[in-house]
């Protein structure tokens, strides 16, 4: 039988803070009931890779404990966030799954520098506070962020300005697709890898499976909900998209589906 690799999106995090990086109470709920709806498909020998962010290893603790204690509620799973700890910045990084409980963090399935591609497009907002007091004066401070975010992005993407970024959107790609390769290779004798990673990771990813063009992969990335899951099957012939952005699990109630 075929395995599977979860492309995990976070839950929601911090939106408008001053640290992004912090799971929302929301956030945490959703990440609870993914684990809950995931729980049937966990097989002993699974592989669970978490990205190097805190919002990663948030997502992931919450729903992991929910996976696991829907299937021996006896069990626990040591926590995996240090709130002390600072989430690292994307990075060059080597990692692979390992053995069932243990966790395997791959930077590789880091976010973009969301910060970074916003002041390289409007150099005042490398003033957080300044963008902060902005987009809170806006009638709709998330659709105003939106707008601000799309136009930064694609600024980043467009290859014509690569020398401004520390990390430029073919590279992102490239370390990506990199990231997922290592979990293909981590799934050849596993049921399931579980990755729990980031809407721009996993747009880049299925933006490659899909030869799809690059303003493809931002609308892709748009359009993910928080604790979505997105699932990949490691065939013969290579890796295939089975499902994209997957969220029944949140559509009981209509302010569980986010996107920011």
């Amino acid at each position: 039988m075929a395995a599977t690799i979860h492309l995990i999106r976070h839950g929601q995090a911090a939106f408008g803070a001053a640290d992004y990086d912090e799971l929302s109470a929301l956030g945490r709920q959703q990440s609870c009931l993914l684990g809950a709806a995931l729980a049937p498909l966990w097989r002993d020998g699974d592989r669970i890779i978490v990205g190097g962010m805190r919002r990663h290893r948030q997502t992931a603790e919450e729903c992991l404990t929910a996976m696991r204690s829907a299937c021996a509620p006896q069990e626990g799973l040591a926590r995996l966030s240090d709130p002390a700890q600072p989430s690292p910045s994307p990075a060059c990084g080597r990692g692979v799954g390992v053995r069932a409980q243990e966790v395997a963090f791959e930077p590789r399935w880091n976010e973009f520098d969301h910060r970074e591609i916003v002041a390289r497009h409007r150099p005042e907002y490398v003033d957080h506070e300044r963008l902060v007091a902005d987009l809170s004066a806006a009638v709709d401070p998330r659709r105003a962020f939106q707008s601000l975010f799309a136009a930064a992005m694609t600024r980043w993407s467009s290859g014509d300005y690569d020398h401004d970024y520390n990390e430029t959107w073919p590279a992102f790609r490239q370390r990506c697709r990199e990231a997922l390769q290592a979990a293909a290779e981590a799934a050849a004798d596993s049921s399931n890898v579980w990755v729990f990673t980031s809407g721009g990771p996993i747009a880049a990813v299925v933006q490659g499976l899909l030869d799809a063009p690059d303003a493809q992969a931002l609308r892709l990335s748009w359009s993910l909900v928080n604790a979505s899951v997105t699932q990949l099957h490691v065939a013969r012939s290579g890796l295939r998209l089975s499902t994209f952005n997957g969220h029944a699990h949140l559509q009981a109630r209509e302010d569980l589906v986010t996107y920011r």
